[in-house]
């Protein structure tokens, strides 16, 4: 790119820095498996289910008050569309005891609640651009509507929210393992409590050094494709989840991001979409990062002037 495209890129860059830290705000849903299955012991003699609702329970309290967080069952609250906690923020006594009524009967699912879980994310993020938002699916088994999530998750992972997945008990790895941002394994209760808390621990960016790096890719880019970057990440698509064949059939591209799971046998690869936002960040981290300096040394200069200029007495 050429310095005279680089320069309102950067300007532009340092406007949406400065509105994200000042605007940004979290929110979270997480997806809770409370089918049959989740009644069969753990190693150590407790219940799935009681083994998640208690880490889900010590999650609450560990909540910043700005977050939103939503807690949506496969099955159960049905006169309630499934959310024992709605996403909004939390009156931690009443969430909890919003989750220790949950109990487990019923299927997996999965596929339908997590699109629910995702335009809710999605309309939350149509009234708040900044922040981040994550669905969480905490399950024992794979989907009883497999195709419908074959069809879902694509679209999910374009949207841009993070999607991380924890295997509860389960002998081999979920297979949302190697098409989710993260994936854990947790055999016992203290695993499982310990899976939760780390996910939302998380960080969603990757550092400055991987920013200067991944800057010099975005610098190969023509001007163009720049622009379109960060113009996709300024306005994101906050419509309803439609599916992988609802967008072929409207001839609309589907573009999976980058999905990098933790503990996954294998990981996803980075596609084109997710490279050019990766790199958009990037930009951002750059420019903020050579203002700060630009700055210091202003000041500096500044005040070393003043002190040559001042008189001597």
């Amino acid at each position: 790119m050429s310095f005279l495209t680089r320069y309102p890129l950067c300007l532009f860059a340092i406007a949406f820095a400065f509105a994200t830290s000042s605007f940004a705000s979290d929110s979270v849903v997480i997806v809770l498996d409370d089918s049959g299955s989740m009644n069969e012991k753990m190693r150590g003699g407790i219940k799935r289910i009681e083994a998640a609702k208690n880490a889900i329970k010590i999650v609450l309290r560990q909540f910043s008050p700005e977050t939103k967080v939503g807690l949506l069952l496969l099955n159960g609250d049905r006169a309630k569309q499934h959310w024992a906690i709605p996403l909004e923020h939390l009156s931690v006594p009443k969430a909890t005891r919003r989750v220790e009524l949950v109990v487990a009967d019923g299927s997996t699912p999965l596929g339908e609640r997590m699109r629910e879980a995702a335009d809710a994310l999605l309309k939350q993020r149509e009234q708040q651009i900044y922040g981040t938002y994550r669905l969480l699916v905490v399950t024992d088994g794979e989907a009883n509507d497999a195709k419908m999530l074959a069809e879902y998750l694509p679209d999910i992972l374009s949207r841009g929210l993070v999607v991380d997945a924890i295997g509860v008990d389960m002998k081999q790895h979920h297979s949302l393992a190697t098409r989710v941002h993260s994936y854990r394994k947790a055999d016992d209760d203290v695993a499982l409590s310990k899976a939760v808390q780390e996910v939302f621990a998380e960080k969603t960016d990757s550092g400055v050094s991987d920013a200067q790096e991944d800057y010099s890719l975005l610098q190969a880019f023509d001007d163009e494709t720049a622009k379109e970057a960060l113009l996709a990440l300024s306005i994101p698509n906050n419509s309803p989840i439609v599916g992988f064949a609802a967008l072929n059939e409207s001839s609309a591209p589907v573009v999976m991001p980058s999905a990098i799971p933790i503990g996954a046998p294998s990981a996803t690869q980075s596609t084109s979409a997710g490279s050019i936002l990766r790199t958009a960040i990037a930009t951002f981290l750059n420019c903020m990062l050579g203002l700060v300096i630009f700055v210091i040394v202003i000041v500096a200069v500044f005040s070393k002037s003043k002190l040559i200029r001042r008189p001597r007495r």
